[in-house]
């Protein structure tokens, strides 16, 4: 029988949880829409899922909190996601509706930030 392997990222977690993700070893940070529409942006062992909202009427241009693009409202989706234990307060940012493309231009650290403002 073979003994479990670990990989730096989750023997650091184990025995620091508080670890701050920004001094862990890079690892894959996933971020992908399923087919109901939900965002998710994925770094082990963290995971944030986003709601998307209806769209507003305006013409306002927006910006991408994950590429940092400037477009126009109807290019942007709102989406929240719940802080804490309770599940009753809730944080709103703004995505590209064209997910991969978005994905593609996205750095991994940006990422990273907007998936550790789920655990705080």
């Amino acid at each position: 029988m073979s003994e479990p392997s670990f990989d730096e990222r989750e023997l650091i977690l184990e025995l620091f949880p508080g670890t701050d993700p920004d001094l862990l070893p890079p690892g894959e940070v996933l971020y992908y829409r399923d087919r109901e529409g939900k965002v998710h942006i994925a770094e082990e062992p963290l995971e944030m899922v986003l709601e998307p909202l209806e769209a507003t009427p305006s013409t306002a241009p927006v910006l991408c909190e994950a590429c940092l693009r400037q477009m126009s409202r109807a290019s942007v989706q709102f989406f929240r996601f719940s802080v804490g234990p309770s599940g009753r307060r809730w944080r709103y940012v703004t995505l590209c509706r064209d997910t991969a493309q978005c994905n593609g231009l996205a750095e991994p650290r940006r990422l990273r930030e907007l998936l550790r403002r789920s655990i705080i």
